[in-house]
């Protein structure tokens, strides 16, 4: 037997959603040289298989339980007795051999109805039952359980009612009771010619070779449906009736039921007719009174006859009613068709019309009323068996919103294969509302087989049967998958078996419907959806002539569509959906692989589908990184290594036998970027997004994996973006990988050795920083500063964050150390990790110039200039003088140093400067050299001539005596000492002969020698200098006229005193400056002078003329006073004795 199934019947059966497992084959059936004997019926039961042939015999076969060591093992048949049940006259076509097995396990019997001849047994060994008496001859169908009490899952059902079933007469319905002991006739309903039955409680749905009716066997009432053949009665074959049948006369309220009845075409209500009256005389009868007190009321009776089936047994020649031989056809014109009813729950029944067995076959479901419900269930023709699966097995009907599994409607038909007919199985849904429904076929046999010969035959079994799928497990089971060419199948038997056993749970399938053809018997049961899906992902797996693998991407898409937003239900439904996808998205996936080793870039839509499915999968990261040359380097597992499902494993080694590392090219500008870097990196982005929730298993080895691997994609494809920052607020590869290390990785180790592959050492001191290992950071980072390649370079400002960085951290030894180093690399920058007031680790001066000295003795000056300048330190003047004056005098003092030459030719130059001229603090700071020593000596000029408080700190002796031998050369700094000394004229004098700088030279009397080299911008409050009084001012102004009348240049000395009476007239006195003015000199020059002089004399003439006139005027108010006293007090007499006398 050939089975195949799907949407056409020549493909695979495993794609469709209906299988065949084949329970038994090969049976030894019986048969004559030339007719071959094969299998009319068949049933299970609770481990019992019972099998009925043409040759009226029946096998009965004994399952032996399956192997326990092996959870994979079935259940096999062996053969248990052989049963030839008597008969009276053999049959042909439909009726021929064994026609029913009827299970009654409530009774524990079984009713085997054979060549017309219903016998009962015992179950489960046949012996014969009742003692062999009760055997009924003449009858077509055996059946009529009551739906509502016995399902099709009898051995489910528990009840203490024996079974009722009615015999199918030739001219009437027999209702027995079967019980343990004793069988019981409870009535007989006149009605003939009845081939199929099927009841719910009172109501039977019956076919007697023509029409389909309902028949209520308490009332016996009928009510007339529609024909089983749409072809008009005449055109199908004269039902035959026994020759000697004596002719019923029938009461008036009845009407015969024979097969002549006129075919009824539409359903109707008004036919609705009481049956032939049940016989009043039980006499002779075998079948004791039904104890049931609820009967009809009688009718008139009809004539008696000999219904007892232990008297045609004895006397089979004396029946001449019920074992006439059927007589021939008058004509043959087409093959009658079989009736089919099945009832889906207690309200309905399905019924089947056509018009021959070839043509187009349809099924009217009928209410208890005969009313149509709900639509027609259409077949590609007329089916020869019919079978619910799904429905049925609850007396209460389907309700809308219901939450069980949609029920199927399986036929078996004639489908056209090619030029030939063969059988089939036609599968559809049975509550299906689409205008064109789905369907499926399973295809029976051959199209070489004579469609005419091959018995097909299909039934719902007494008890259904768990049967084991081993290819269930097969894909489920874990396997560990294999990353290198080292093979551990042998270390793993231990774990292989555990999970073997574990999956096994997952192969047991229901099966509740039996197909037998010819000589085999087999189970009809859906097909588990893992199989089903799997053999479609497997149809899109494809292979070319020359050896190529290609994926159906549209295929793959296809199946995960099918199952998208569908919710598990069972266990089992949930791992099937869960490797589906898996397996969905690694096909995807693969087939991005596929196209990268052509050098092909994939479509969008493909990279989309493959995105999606990965996504959804949620497959395990490190299974697609299997296929990825370079990354796949990044895998991390335990000891215990990576455990998938084979049917992952598989799929995965199939792939990689096609997708050879060496063959794909890593360039991550080309295919192997565009189709796999960008893939996997937004599926890792989007599956990081779990981590911590406990949703992924071996959670942190994966995570390990995706971190790893997201580092090394956007290194590689960052290696394309410019040096520097990322740019703030706008998405970029650079910006990705910032934010990635920022988050944090769990690959620490594994993203340390790829920032240094890379050579990305300051993406390498951020993931320090994440994991605050500051030292790790200030290393990375000097190491960058010293010149090691940072391909990145993302360190713009990188000594300031340096600095930044060490006031934020807590260890002292690294901020010591560090900021050492950045002090000797940049004194000025480096000093303010020492000086800064915000830092969290504060050095005390003393310690920070200790530590500068040993370790940046460069940067001593810059730190000691920032504590003095800066925080006003005082008590570091002296330390900070003797820096700069070190650095000059050592400058000074090199014989081949142009310093002196410098500094002598700087004087000289200045003194041939004329009038209006820069101050020689000006002077040399505009025309600066660029050297360190002229930089000290300003600073030094600066600090020694302020007037704040550094300048009272620091020694003048010690100084003058180390700038002595250089008084010539340091001439600025001889007057700043003279000056603190108090030797005003020889400071004076080197101002005025020595340098020629005038306005320092008055300034200096102004200031009484203090900040006269200081500059005066930007002087705080604190810092200005303090004038000296007028008298001493008076006496420097004295001091300096001396010098300018002595200058040696004419015009300089006429010019300077002049000016100087000039402005400052105010602090001489006129007849000094008389004496001391040459009388050779014009009045002119001195006229400015003179002029403010005597206006400044009648000034203060009249001034004091004012002070005289408010004086006197004040005397005589005190006068005035007085007298006014004098008066208010009066005279005052004194006596003699008394001193004094007024």
């Amino acid at each position: 037997m050939d089975a195949n199934a799907a949407n056409s019947p020549d493909q695979d059966i495993s794609s469709g959603t209906y299988i065949l497992r084949e329970l038994i084959k090969d049976l030894p059936l019986s048969s004559s040289d030339d007719v071959p004997a094969h299998i009319t019926t068949a049933d299970a039961w609770n481990g019992h298989l019972y099998i009925g042939t043409s040759k009226g015999e029946v096998l009965h076969y004994v399952s032996l339980p399956p192997d326990p060591s092996d959870p994979t093992s079935e259940a096999s048949y062996i053969f248990a007795s052989q049963l030839q049940p008597p008969f009276t006259t053999a049959q042909e076509g439909r009726d021929e051999g064994v026609k029913q097995i009827l299970l009654l396990p409530q009774a524990e019997k079984v009713s085997i109805l054979c060549n017309g001849t219903v016998s009962f047994y015992g179950l489960p060994e046949l012996s014969p039952a009742y003692g062999g008496k009760i055997q009924q001859a003449n009858c077509s169908w055996v059946g009529g359980l009551d739906l509502d009490l016995f399902n099709d899952d009898q051995a489910s059902e528990v009840t203490a009612a024996d079974p009722v079933i009615v015999l199918c007469l030739k001219s009437r319905l027999r209702m027995i009771k079967l019980g343990t002991e004793a069988a019981r006739k409870i009535r007989d309903i006149e009605l003939g010619g009845v081939s199929a039955i099927q009841r719910r409680g009172d109501l039977a749905c019956v076919a007697d070779g023509n029409i389909y009716s309902l028949l209520d066997v308490i009332n016996h009432r009928k009510n007339d449906l529609f024909p089983i053949s749409s072809l008009s009665v005449q055109e199908v074959v004269d039902e035959p009736k026994p020759a000697g049948t004596p002719q019923k006369t029938s009461h008036g309220a009845s009407r015969s039921v024979s097969a002549a009845t006129p075919a009824r075409q539409t359903i109707s209500h008004e036919r609705n007719v009481s049956v032939g009256g049940e016989s009043k005389s039980r006499e002779g009868s075998p079948w004791p009174d039904r104890s049931s007190s609820r009967r009809r009321p009688s009718v008139a009776s009809t004539p008696k006859r000999d219904d007892s089936p232990a008297k045609a047994i004895e006397n089979p020649a004396a029946s001449t009613e019920e074992q006439t031989p059927s007589r021939q056809p008058s004509r043959s014109i087409s093959q009658p068709l079989p009736p089919n009813i099945v009832s889906p729950n207690s309200n309905e029944f399905l019924l089947t019309t056509g018009t021959n067995l070839s043509d187009p076959g349809v099924g009217l479901v009928v209410n208890r009323d005969g009313d149509p419900s709900g639509g027609t269930i259409e077949f590609s023709s007329y089916p020869e068996s019919l079978v619910l699966d799904g429905v049925g097995q609850s007396a209460e009907p389907d309700t809308p919103g219901d939450s069980t599994p949609e029920g199927y409607v399986l036929a078996v038909v004639r489908q056209k294969v090619g030029d030939g007919v063969v059988k089939a199985i036609e599968v559809q849904r049975w509550n299906s509302e689409d205008s064109h429904p789905w369907k499926e076929w399973i295809t029976v046999g051959s199209s070489d087989d004579d469609v005419e010969k091959t018995h097909v035959g299909m039934r719902t079994a007494t008890t259904s049967a768990e049967l084991v799928v081993p290819e269930i497990s097969t894909s489920l089971r874990l396997r560990r998958l294999t990353l290198t060419n080292e093979s551990s199948e042998d270390e793993d038997d231990k774990r292989n078996q555990e999970e073997d056993k574990f999956a096994a749970r997952f192969s047991q399938v229901s099966a509740s419907v039996l197909l037998y053809t010819n000589d085999r018997v087999s189970w009809v049961t859906k097909n588990p959806l893992i199989l089903h899906m799997e053999r479609q992902l497997a149809s899109a797996v494809q292979n070319s002539a020359n050896g190529e693998l290609g994926i159906d991407v549209p295929g793959v898409q296809t199946v995960i569509n099918s199952i998208r937003g569908q919710e598990a239900r069972t266990e089992l439904e949930f791992v099937t959906l869960t490797y589906i996808r898996q397996k969905a998205s690694l096909l995807l996936f693969g087939n991005l692989v596929l196209q990268t080793v052509k050098g092909v870039n994939a479509y969008e839509r493909d990279k989309r589908f493959a995105e999606e499915a990965l996504v959804v999968g949620d497959i395990d990261p490190r299974v697609i990184l299997s296929l990825v040359p370079i990354l796949k380097d990044e895998i991390k597992h335990g000891k215990e290594g990576i455990w998938i499902a084979q049917g992952l494993r598989d799929t995965v080694t199939m792939l990689q036998r096609h997708c050879e590392p060496d063959s794909i090219v890593t360039d991550h500008n080309g295919p192997y970027g565009e189709n796999i870097l960008a893939i996997i990196r937004q599926y890792f982005f989007t599956l990081r997004q779990k981590k911590g929730f406990g949703s992924v298993s071996d959670e942190a080895h994966v995570f390990q994996t995706v971190d790893a691997t997201l580092l090394h994609i956007l290194l590689l494809l960052d290696q394309d973006s410019p040096r520097g920052v990322a740019t703030p607020g706008e998405p970029s590869i650079r910006a990705e990988l910032n934010d990635l290390v920022d988050r944090g990785v769990d690959c620490f180790d594994r993203a340390v050795q790829l920032f240094e592959q890379f050579h990305r050492l300051y993406m390498l001191s951020r993931l320090y920083q994440k994991k605050k290992l500051s030292a790790q950071v200030l290393a990375t980072w000097k190491r960058i500063l010293e010149g090691e390649e940072d391909a990145g370079g993302e360190l713009v400002d990188g000594e300031h964050d340096v600095r930044r960085y060490l006031s934020r951290i807590r260890d002292r030894s690294l901020v010591q150390e560090y900021g050492a180093w950045l002090a000797q690399r940049n004194p000025k920058l480096g000093v303010q990790v020492f000086a800064e007031e915000d830092s969290r680790v504060k050095f005390e001066p003393a310690e920070a110039v200790s530590i500068l000295k040993e370790k940046a003795p460069g940067a001593v000056k810059d730190y000691l200039e920032h504590l003095v300048f800066d925080k006003h330190h005082v008590q570091y003047v002296n330390d900070l003088i003797t820096f700069y004056l070190d650095t000059v005098l050592a400058e000074l003092e090199k014989p081949e140093g142009e310093a002196k030459s410098t500094l002598l030719q700087s004087y000289e130059t200045y003194r041939a400067l004329k009038p209006p001229k820069p101050t020689y603090r000006q002077f040399i700071t505009d025309n600066a050299l660029d050297a360190e020593w002229w930089r000290n000596r300003l600073r030094l000029l600066q600090l020694i001539g302020g007037s704040h408080g550094a300048a009272s700190k620091y020694d003048v002796h010690s100084l003058r005596e180390r700038l002595a031998p250089y008084s010539s050369e340091l001439v600025p700094e001889m007057i700043i000492l003279n000056g603190r000394e108090g030797k005003h004229e020889e400071a004076l004098r080197l101002l005025t002969h020595g340098l020629g700088d005038y306005d320092t030279a008055i300034r200096y009397c102004l200031l009484g020698g203090s900040s006269i080299f200081h500059p005066s911008s930007g002087l705080a409050a604190a810092d200005q200098p303090i004038l000296p009084e007028k008298e001493e001012q008076a006496h420097l102004f004295e001091v300096l006229l001396l010098h300018f009348l002595q200058l040696e240049d004419v015009s300089d000395r006429l010019e300077r005193t002049a000016e100087l009476l000039e402005r400052f007239g105010g602090w001489f006195d006129v007849a000094k400056v008389l004496e001391l003015i040459p009388d050779g000199w014009s009045v002119e020059l001195v006229s400015g002078f003179l002029g403010s002089a005597l206006r400044a004399l009648v000034r203060e003439r009249n001034e004091t003329v004012v002070v005289k006139a408010l004086v006197g005027a004040q005397n005589l108010k005190r006068s005035v006073e007085v007298v006014e006293k004098i008066e208010a007090l009066g005279p005052v007499v004194v006596m003699a004795g008394e001193q004094g006398v007024v």
